[in-house]
């Protein structure tokens, strides 16, 4: 029995995650999409789906359903889980069907992973994370909630990267390595050393160029 799925966000990456949802229901017709939540946008999208209202009008539908965070600023995301989780809604997880992976994974609620990302073996996905497209991952990678990773990042083996880390296009993260919660490491950047929480690291070898101030976290 299809359930009913809304996604919260409009904008490019909530409508790749409908598109996504399309593609999953080709395979297996599991998700009944009923439309997009945006506080700002309204209407219909460029690809005809429809954005539903703001996030207020959530409390009005029935039977409840499960709701995904399409917004890849972590710290949005956070936020929006708490509030939503508070409220009784639960959360889908969505893998593209084209993803693939060993032995040994998990993947948390909520969490979206995109067209050909490989996961190799005994990796752990946290909660509410965005795995973008063609990322690879190695053996014994933990990645705990709220990450954000855009498309073409590699991470080696036995990496570790603590909660709400935001990784841009591009990225590279060699074996053995630990990333501090809430760190920002910009596109391109090759990560060879571990990086501290709460640090914008950029560039090739990866440098940490300022301290975020966890305050605001």
């Amino acid at each position: 029995m299809k359930e009913p799925l809304v996604i919260i966000g409009a904008s490019g990456f909530g409508r790749e995650v409908a598109n996504l949802v399309e593609d999953i229901n080709k395979q297996e017709y599991r998700w009944d999409l009923l439309g997009l939540i945006d506080d700002k946008l309204e209407g219909i999208t460029v690809e005809g789906y429809k954005i539903i209202g703001p996030i207020s009008v959530l409390d009005s539908i029935r039977p409840k359903p499960k709701v995904v965070i399409a917004i890849a600023d972590t710290k949005t995301r956070r936020t929006l889980a708490n509030t939503l989780a508070g409220k009784g809604f639960s959360f889908a997880t969505l893998v593209h069907p084209t993803v693939s992976y060993g032995r040994a994974i998990s993947i948390g609620e909520g969490t979206i992973i995109c067209k050909y990302s490989h996961l190799t073996t005994n990796i752990s996905v946290g909660k509410h994370n965005i795995i973008n497209e063609i990322c690879g991952f190695g053996h014994d990678t933990v990645l705990h909630d709220f990450v954000s990773i855009m498309s073409h990042s590699i991470f080696g083996g036995n990496v570790e990267v603590g909660n709400g880390c935001y990784f841009g296009l591009n990225t590279v993260v060699i074996n053995q390595i630990k990333i501090g919660e809430w760190s920002v490491i910009g596109a391109g950047a090759t990560v060879v050393d571990d990086i501290p929480p709460y640090s914008l690291a950029v560039g090739v070898p990866a440098r940490v160029i300022k301290k975020l101030d966890q305050f605001d976290v």
